[in-house]
């Protein structure tokens, strides 16, 4: 059977950076293990909260187990599914023959795929490029358990965003061609795998994705086909480390929406990616219900740190003072719910 249950997952509780408005300039509060200054660890708290996750994800009763793993390239998603990536791998490798539920696909394969079009939104600026998503081989040095070996000849991503940030709408495009990219070549090795097994030995089949507040809930609209007229509507609960669960409808692909240039970010790099899908109204990869919106119960601190738009999130008004003048305001990334 083709892909059936889509996971996706926020990052946990991080460290913060500011971003100097008037010059582009970013400054983190603790030095980062990757030296981007927008590319912060978790916390503490955020550490237990990603072990938390993996004890739920490890589970007897947590079916279906993940069969491929997706995540943004950023160093705080990755720190945050590797307690659980680590703990399926265990399981996967001493798992008897036995393929009840709760078991691990025997043809799982758990080392997380860098997608950078699922990473992080950044506003639009005509000024100044926003930090650069981390690399691949960057990020096999910090993370060498769920990160593969030569991971660029692994996985290619299906895009690069532009690095001069994203409106609201073309945030909400660029993961609906991730997410139908990537549920695409699912669905392709799921075919390849199964097409010599009766039917009814066909196992469920289910993916995880780490991301970030913005790109999560433009994925939840994506895979439902549900936007809102105002963006700000809270219909997507993206709680630090919370779980969400869709799952499918339909195998039907959505139709081209046409010129890639016009409804995603100039600058925007379609590497696999060809286009940009139909998916309001229908959703991408046939549509996707959602069962469980930011299930956070399996934490100890329960739902923490919701987020949700406030406009957007913009740098078009260019340069207000040289670099070399000492800033006015340095503030968080707007948005963010304490």
């Amino acid at each position: 059977m083709p892909l059936d249950t889509i996971y996706l997952t926020r990052h946990g509780h991080r460290l913060n950076w500011t971003i100097d408005f008037r010059t582009g300039t970013y400054k983190s509060q603790f030095p980062t293990p990757t030296g981007n200054p927008a590319d912060p660890a978790l916390t503490s708290h955020g550490v237990r909260q990603s072990h938390e996750l993996a004890e739920h994800m490890a589970g007897p009763e947590f079916h279906p187990k993940p069969f491929r793993v997706y995540s943004s390239p950023f160093y705080r998603c990755l720190q945050t599914i590797q307690p659980s990536v680590e703990e399926l791998k265990r399981k996967h490798q001493d798992q008897s023959s036995n393929n009840g539920r709760g078991s691990i696909d025997a043809a799982a394969d758990l080392d997380v795929r860098l997608e950078n079009g699922l990473g992080e939104w950044f506003g639009p600026t005509t000024f100044f490029d926003h930090p650069s998503h981390p690399t691949p081989s960057m990020m096999r040095t910090h993370f060498p358990t769920i990160i593969p070996s030569s991971p660029e000849t692994k996985y290619t991503p299906l895009l690069i965003p532009s690095s001069r940030g994203e409106t609201i709408a073309q945030l909400h495009n660029r993961l609906a061609t991730a997410l139908e990219g990537i549920i695409a070549d699912v669905d392709n090795e799921v075919n390849a795998l199964e097409a010599g097994i009766p039917p009814e030995q066909r196992t469920s089949k289910s993916i995880l994705i780490c991301s970030h507040a913005a790109p999560l809930i433009a994925m939840g609209r994506a895979l439902t086909g549900l936007m809102p007229e105002d963006s700000s509507v809270e219909d997507f609960h993206v709680f630090t480390a919370g779980l969400s669960t869709f799952r499918r409808r339909g195998t039907d692909k959505a139709r081209s929406q046409g010129s890639a240039l016009s409804i995603l970010a100039e600058g925007t790099e379609l590497v696999r990616a060809k286009s940009v899908p139909d998916w309001k109204g229908r959703g991408v990869g046939g549509g996707w219900d959602c069962v469980s919106s930011g299930d956070c119960s399996f934490l100890s601190g329960g739902a923490e740190r919701g987020w949700h738009f406030s406009g957007e999130e913009g740098f078009d008004t260019g340069p207000m003072a040289p670099a070399s003048e000492p800033p006015l305001v340095q503030a968080p990334r707007s948005g963010t719910k304490l």
